[in-house]
């Protein structure tokens, strides 16, 4: 199993995506990113999104870098 962590640095904020992949010689068994915002005073960190889509981890964080934390805009708080 090989696990990603992106970590995309703001002003205020840090953009943290963890992509966790298991793949074969036939392909991708399991794939999982979970997309973390880390509040840079508090250290606090809070889950903002998880994905299954293979990949959609990689296409947020260019988001994030090209279009800043707007991209976030879309994802409610996970619980």
């Amino acid at each position: 199993m090989e696990s990603k962590k992106t970590l995309i640095r703001g002003l205020a904020i840090d953009v943290i995506v963890v992509e966790t992949m298991h793949t074969d010689a036939v392909g991708t068994l399991f794939y999982i990113a979970m997309i973390y915002v880390r509040h840079r005073r508090t250290g606090a960190q809070h889950l903002v999104q998880r994905t299954r889509i293979p990949n959609s981890g990689q296409a947020l964080a260019r988001d994030v870098q090209r279009n800043g934390i707007r991209a976030l805009e879309a994802f409610k708080k996970a619980s």
